[in-house]
């Protein structure tokens, strides 16, 4: 009976290999996907998607620009209209205009606000309004604040929703309340959230360039003349003035004084007069 029995087992293993083989071969040939044949150069033999669903996104480049510059300028209001058409044609616009002072000592500060891409163009063109006195460039990436703070607004956007959600369908008044206040808070912080959004979103579109622009100054021009016959001549004219106007303070200071010492020397001499006898003897001459 066990020589029956091995044989039996045998065919029955003989079956189930071929039936696994049988099965290969057909879900080949009936168009089941198997495993990816390798193709000669190496690659697959049909378009596998290989990306990653947990790659990290490439993000583009949030940078702030800020530039000033100072220019000493012949004709301040002329070369501030100068600055504000340059601006204009670079498409961008002036968001602070602030002058003071006159003639000789007038001053403008504009605050312009152009493309970041025309920063150079827009310098380069400040700086032929007049001569050029200083200039400085600085760039801040805020790539990981400007994404970071866009995650949170769409995280805070999603939290609003399911409480509004929560909220229709609360029948109890305690939990009704909660959930409000709840809602309330949370619609505060995605508003401040929001308004930091578009601040650094219009920081980034439009670069900040500051203009200052400062007159000539009249005591800054030097005067050829200031050597020779009629500058001793000026020089000593000046010297002259400021002694005599020095003697002159000085007699009308003195003045008072002088007229006191005056009525008082009178006095003295009416007084010794008096005092003197009226018939003083003769010198009796010696024999």
């Amino acid at each position: 009976m066990w020589p029956v029995l091995i044989l039996a087992a045998g065919l029955v293993l003989t079956g189930c290999s071929g039936g696994i083989d049988d099965a290969t071969t057909s879900g080949a040939d009936s168009g089941v996907a198997g495993p990816p044949v390798q193709d000669e150069s190496g690659g697959s033999a049909e378009d596998v998607d290989t990306a990653l669903p947990f790659a990290p996104e490439i993000l583009d480049r949030e940078v702030i620009t800020t530039a000033e510059i100072r220019v000493r300028s012949e004709d301040v209001t002329r070369d501030a209209e100068r600055a504000a058409l340059l601006v204009d044609t670079a498409g961008g616009q002036i968001t602070g205009d602030v002058r003071g002072g006159a003639d000789e000592q007038q001053t403008a500060d504009l605050v312009l606000r152009v493309p970041p891409g025309a920063v150079s163009e827009v310098l380069s063109g400040l700086a032929e309004l007049g001569e050029e006195l200083s200039r400085s460039v600085s760039s801040e990436d805020v790539t990981t604040i400007v994404a970071d703070v866009d995650s949170r607004v769409q995280s805070l956007q999603a939290s609003l929703d399911r409480l509004r959600g929560l909220i229709a369908d609360a029948s109890d008044i305690t939990d009704l309340v909660t959930l409000e206040r709840e809602l309330a808070g949370r619609e505060t912080e995605l508003e401040s959230l929001q308004a930091q959004q578009r601040a650094l979103n219009d920081q980034v579109a439009l670069a900040t360039v500051t203009l200052h622009l400062v007159a000539i100054r009249a005591d800054a021009v030097v005067d050829d003349d200031s050597t020779g016959f009629l500058a001793g001549l000026s020089d000593g004219w000046n010297a002259f003035v400021t002694v005599g106007a020095g003697l002159l303070t000085a007699v009308g200071a003195a003045l008072p004084f002088l007229g006191l010492l005056a009525l008082l020397g009178g006095a003295g001499v009416l007084v010794a007069r008096r005092r003197r006898p009226s018939g003083a003897p003769a010198a009796v001459e010696s024999a």
